[in-house]
């Protein structure tokens, strides 16, 4: 790990490096999306860079994907799964049951995962077509009515 994950910042610090609002941090505080590292001895929150990168994943999943704060939280608490289901088959070394068990698991959360990107990218080619029929619609009427104008 490199020395910039382990220097605190600010919720300042945090807000001009992602550009969010104070309050949308302690609004992904409140609903239980992301945790402080620490709180400085006045009580004030403090974050690392592993809680930056958090944040920007966070704002990824909203902004570029589309995704609500539930189907985030459901995300993140999947990787969070994933994650232990990788300690636990590590740990699980010399027994092939557990292992075959947690890769089970593992391979249902990762498949589930799918399905819920699936349902977004067809919900948003949907909309796409939609959109795109719409405009077909609108320049076909424009060159059939340009002559009458």
């Amino acid at each position: 790990m490199g020395e910039n994950s382990m220097t605190e910042m600010t919720v300042d610090a945090v807000v001009r490096q992602l550009n969010v609002t104070p309050r949308t941090l302690r609004y992904y505080e409140e609903i239980g999306l992301i945790k402080p590292c620490a709180r400085s001895s006045g009580g004030h929150r403090l974050y690392n860079q592993a809680n930056v990168e958090h944040v920007k994943q966070i704002m990824g999943l909203k902004e570029v994907l589309g995704f609500s704060l539930d189907e985030i939280r459901e995300i993140l608490d999947a990787e969070r799964s994933l994650d232990s289901l990788r300690d636990t088959f590590r740990q699980a070394k010399e027994n092939l049951d557990t292992q075959m068990t947690v890769v089970d698991t593992y391979i249902r959360l990762l498949e589930d995962l799918i399905r819920k990107m699936d349902a977004k990218i067809e919900n948003i080619a949907s909309m796409r077509t939609m959109y795109h029929e719409r405009l077909e619609r609108s320049l076909r009427f424009r060159e059939e009515h340009s002559n009458d104008a």
